[in-house]
């Protein structure tokens, strides 16, 4: 890949990881409640479940999309019903389950569950397919892949998210402070289970 090409991918990179989406809001809400090394374990699901998604997309979903529109909305479907169900379960949490001190949340925190998530939000993003199905083919040839190209390709993407996912964790650490009375967290967990419905909505319906 020249150094132009790359240089415009970087580019891109960086505009789809710091624009709001499910995985800014999941990370912010794993930076607040679990704590900035608990919320990378989450990150790291993030770029499991993105490097997937690519991985997917340059080896066939593309072409399974083309010829079977169906499958597009089957995914859409899910990433939608997957973010109502976060936000649901985040809105729902009462004031008596909120871990408000280090030893409660070692006692609450499954490290798994929170890979797991991070996973299944990018797995499920549609808006990082329909941006993906773009970008793929203005950087990478479909007609004649290559594998150090591809490696490139997803490197690049794994770890400008990685960086940006973190820096939203590191931010959502510095204002927990603000937000260590149990009913802050409780407005804070339905501001972010809110918002992560109307993302789920406003992606199932556009």
């Amino acid at each position: 890949m020249e150094l132009t090409v790359w240089l415009g991918l970087l580019a891109s990179a960086l505009f789809i990881s710091i624009s709001p989406g499910p995985g800014a809001i999941f990370s912010i809400s794993q930076g607040t409640q679990n704590g900035f090394k608990r919320a990378l374990i989450a990150v790291v699901g993030l770029q499991l479940g993105l490097m997937s998604q690519i991985v997917f997309l340059l080896f066939g979903l593309g072409i399974l999309i083309d010829q079977f529109p169906s499958v597009f909305i089957v995914i859409k479907i899910i990433g939608m019903a997957y973010l109502i169900i976060l936000g649901l379960m985040q809105w729902l949490k009462k004031i008596e389950q909120i871990a408000t001190t280090e030893n409660q949340l070692k006692g609450t925190f499954s490290p798994l569950k929170a890979l797991l998530q991070g996973f299944f939000v990018n797995l499920t993003n549609i808006k990082g397919t329909v941006f993906f199905l773009a970008l793929i083919p203005l950087f990478i040839d479909l007609t004649a892949l290559k594998l150090s190209t591809c490696l490139i390709f997803i490197s690049t993407l794994i770890i400008i998210d990685l960086l940006v996912m973190t820096g939203y964790v590191t931010l959502a650490e510095l204002s927990k402070t603000l937000l260590s009375d149990p009913k802050k967290i409780l407005w804070q967990n339905r501001l972010t289970g809110a918002t992560l419905i109307l993302v789920g909505l406003v992606m199932g319906t556009s």
